[in-house]
């Protein structure tokens, strides 16, 4: 029987998120000084830590719909969906799936 959180979340290949990880992990790092000094890991903050304002948000959406062909909505600002790096992926797995 599957898991509750293998049913809402798409199956992706390891490579594909290894990918879009590091895609991510190169845009922050060029957005934000704080994320320089930071091993970006799935429970790294994004926006206590200072690597996101709202700015960048907008800035990290519109790269995401650029470079990954994730189709943006506006239910898709949520906090919920920019807390973590962890977060963060599991919103791009989800609008790629």
């Amino acid at each position: 029987m599957l898991a509750a959180s293998q049913i809402d979340t798409p199956v992706v290949p390891a490579e594909s998120i290894d990918a879009d990880r590091a895609l991510l992990g190169g845009f922050l790092r060029q957005l934000s000084p704080a994320a320089k000094a930071l091993d970006l890991k799935d429970d790294t903050p994004l926006l206590s830590s200072g690597i996101l304002d709202s700015l960048g948000i907008l800035q990290l959406m519109s790269f995401l719909g650029e470079e990954l062909g994730i189709e943006i909505a506006d239910d898709d600002f949520t906090l919920d969906n920019f807390e973590t790096v962890g977060a963060l992926m599991a919103f791009i797995r989800r609008r790629k799936g």
